[in-house]
């Protein structure tokens, strides 16, 4: 893991990447504020797979949050050496790195933990261990913000290294089973789920699936089998 900012300021030199920085997120992130009672307090937010910065802008754009502290993890180099968004001030760290480098102790200094877009580019085994791993290691009071396609949404590789490829669908069941405290839906069918220390007992229950002839139907018809319509901009918060 490599910082490349630290508290807002370049860490050494860098060169302008060779590759094109990229990764725009289908996740709803406007759910960001709706997750503490009390947006007014310290916050501090980890954006896993930051890509474009798209979750830093919605954070910092929204009066209520944009005192928060920000922190990115990427995996693609051209993500973390993007300097028209080190000029931003988003991001106050930024480590070139995957999710799977992350240590507990970093994970549990966080209140509010997110993984946008991020899982259905991992295996089943990584995915699985990952959802674990932060469930795990946040603190009792912390949340775990997760968007992914319910169903195996095809992407492949842009550019070499670029971890855009998606590997895994994840059925609605799978996350609806980890008992998110609230929840809501953006088009084409993706998911965001937000989830307690408490999701921890349930995830054996949390089963991504390789099929790719998991399809956008099949999603859709899981999706009504739990009696949900799945329109977008609505926050579900079950009792």
């Amino acid at each position: 893991m490599r910082q490349i900012i630290e508290n807002y300021v370049l860490v050494g030199d860098i060169i302008d990447p060779i590759l094109i920085p990229r990764g725009t997120s289908l996740a709803p992130k406007w759910m960001i504020s709706q997750i503490l009672q009390n947006n007014s307090l310290p916050v501090e937010v980890l954006d896993i797979g930051f890509g474009g910065g798209e979750l830093g802008f919605t954070i910092k754009n929204n009066e209520s949050t944009q005192h928060w502290s920000i922190d990115g993890v990427d995996g693609f180099e051209a993500n973390c050496l993007n300097k028209q968004l080190f000029e931003k001030k988003l991001y106050r760290n930024i480590w070139h790195g995957l999710a799977q480098e992350l240590s507990s102790d970093q994970i549990s200094k966080y209140t509010i933990i997110c993984l946008l877009d991020v899982i259905e580019h991992l295996n089943t085994g990584t995915a699985k261990w990952l959802m674990r791993t932060i469930l795990s290691s946040m603190g009792d009071d912390s949340f775990l913000f997760v968007s992914t396609p319910l169903w195996f949404y095809p992407q492949n590789q842009q550019q070499e290294g670029d971890l855009e490829e998606h590997l895994i669908g994840v059925p609605a069941t799978s996350m609806l089973s980890l008992l998110p405290v609230m929840y809501s839906f953006n088009d084409p069918l993706v998911g965001g789920f937000v989830f307690t220390k408490k999701s921890l007992k349930y995830i054996e229950f949390f089963q991504p699936s390789s099929d790719k002839s998991f399809s956008y139907e099949m999603g859709m018809n899981i999706l009504k089998a739990s009696n949900i319509n799945p329109e977008p901009n609505i926050l579900y918060k079950p009792v």
